[in-house]
């Protein structure tokens, strides 16, 4: 059995501006790589001009949860069919670096610089000018307000998460 400090704990935290090399890779932080060497992403579109990196386990985890949809559902058979389409999977070198897609890159904007966004649960990939934090009360607000529905629904850390928030 694995010690846990080699397991991957699935945490995507802080971010980062990083350079694009010539073949349109970019190095991963050590603490959002898998401890075994094998980290494994899918990379799909999202809104707001940025790609989204999901682990392999989650991406699969959502397309076991949706197949059921799409068998007699021709809108999600659609929304299946443009996943697949604008998706491709990425998985790590020896050096921790991944390979991008160089078209789903210019999509979003991005040319030579890439910054790498830890959303908790998933890699967020958008152009430095395409990412700012909001300064102002109530946009902050709102996304505490997201937060605070995942402690409301979540029991036991809700008056933890409530706290924090401001909110008990």
């Amino acid at each position: 059995m694995p010690s846990a400090a080699n397991v991957f704990q699935g945490l995507y935290l802080g971010e980062y501006d990083h350079a694009l090399d010539a073949q349109c890779r970019v190095s991963l932080p050590s603490d959002w790589r898998n401890r075994d060497g094998e980290t494994e992403l899918v990379m799909i579109p999202a809104r707001g001009k940025a790609l989204v990196l999901l682990p392999l386990a989650t991406f699969l985890e959502f397309v076991g949860k949706a197949k059921k949809l799409a068998i007699a559902n021709p809108k999600m058979q659609m929304a299946f069919a443009y996943l697949g389409s604008r998706s491709r999977q990425c998985r790590c070198d020896r050096q921790g670096r991944i390979a991008l897609d160089r078209k789903m890159l210019d999509e979003i904007g991005v040319r030579g610089q890439l910054k790498l966004i830890g959303a908790v649960t998933h890699i967020r990939l958008t152009a430095p000018e395409n990412w700012s934090m909001p300064d102002d009360e109530t946009a902050l607000n709102m996304y505490l307000d997201e937060i605070q529905k995942v402690s409301d629904d979540s029991g036991d850390i809700a008056g933890l998460l409530g706290g924090i928030l401001g909110k008990a």
